[in-house]
């Protein structure tokens, strides 16, 4: 009678731990929701104010409640007093964010490309020297290094210039730590090794062989970089003195410290709104059409490297 009491003790037993285990699964699965809701809403509730508030004029901003839209929308009179607004400086402004993340990014994909490939796939003799200056440079804050970028821009001429605002941003040293972490693991050397052996160039292999591997890294970091440069405020600042030749961070920012400051002519709080909304449109539009390339970038690696 005992064995048979122990026997049922045992087969009983695995059915309390299930359930207890199903109940910390479902635990942990409403507090993970949970979690993710909160985050959701952080992020989206600033969105959606910048929608609602940029369809209110200036009456409307300050008589109607945060959080829901007027009953007269204000759409069309914002966006014409926005592009109109001394002379249309916000289409400059928008125009120059345009050239200033799209060549940018463009370039310090290439270049930390070909930097974080030849780390990566080369071996020569001041290989660890190189890549402890790459690490090292990641600590360096980026404010720190404005001041002697100006006197050195201005010594050769390139303040209040679009290459003055390109071109120190095209050395992405996080792109080249990115791109070599990321050419180590995805890229095989038995592919490089076999294009050689058929005579390809180092050029060529790469091109051919390295780069549709690394094109998944190429666009996360072609996105961090546009992302970076879009929202860059403090070295343009710096650099430029145009008013034409802001971007869209330097420009509003401007129009924001107007209206702190008594007698300085028509409030600008429409305008400063629906600018700030569009000038976050080309993240949420880009960002959906390049997530699938980003979350290779970031999975891939991990995956080869298994």
């Amino acid at each position: 009678m005992s064995a048979v009491t122990f026997s049922r003790t045992r087969s009983k037993a695995p059915a309390y731990l299930g359930s207890g285990s199903r109940l910390a699964r479902r635990m942990k699965t409403t507090a993970g929701t949970a979690a993710l809701i909160v985050a959701a809403v952080y992020v989206i509730a600033p969105i959606y104010w910048l929608i609602v508030a940029s369809s209110k004029n200036i009456a409307q901003l300050f008589s109607t409640a945060t959080f829901l839209p007027p009953t007269h929308l204000s759409w069309v009179s914002n966006l014409k007093s926005l592009f109109t607004y001394e002379g249309g400086d916000f289409s400059w402004w928008f125009l120059n964010s345009v050239i200033y993340a799209t060549c940018t990014a463009a370039l310090a994909t290439s270049v930390s490309t070909l930097a974080g490939y030849g780390l990566a796939k080369y071996h020569f003799g001041a290989r660890r020297t190189v890549f402890g200056l790459v690490v090292g440079s990641l600590m360096v804050p980026a404010t720190a290094l404005v001041v002697p970028l100006f006197l050195l821009e201005h010594d050769v001429h390139l303040t209040n210039t679009y290459q003055g605002v390109i071109l120190p941003l095209m050395v992405y040293p996080f792109g080249v730590y990115f791109m070599s972490i990321f050419a180590a693991d995805a890229v095989p050397d038995t592919l490089i090794d076999s294009c050689r052996i058929d005579g390809a160039s180092e050029l060529h292999a790469f091109w051919k062989v390295g780069r549709p591997i690394l094109m998944p890294g190429m666009v996360t970091l072609f996105l961090l970089s546009f992302i970076g440069t879009w929202n860059n405020y403090f070295l343009p600042l710096v650099l430029l003195g145009s008013e034409n030749r802001f971007p869209l961070s330097v420009g509003l920012s401007a129009w924001s410290s107007d209206l702190m400051l008594a007698g300085a002519g028509q409030p600008l709080y429409p305008e400063v709104i629906l600018g700030s909304l569009i000038s976050v449109l080309p993240m949420l539009i880009l960002f959906p059409f390049l997530q699938k390339y980003v979350a290779r970038g970031l999975t891939l690696g991990a995956i080869a490297g298994e």
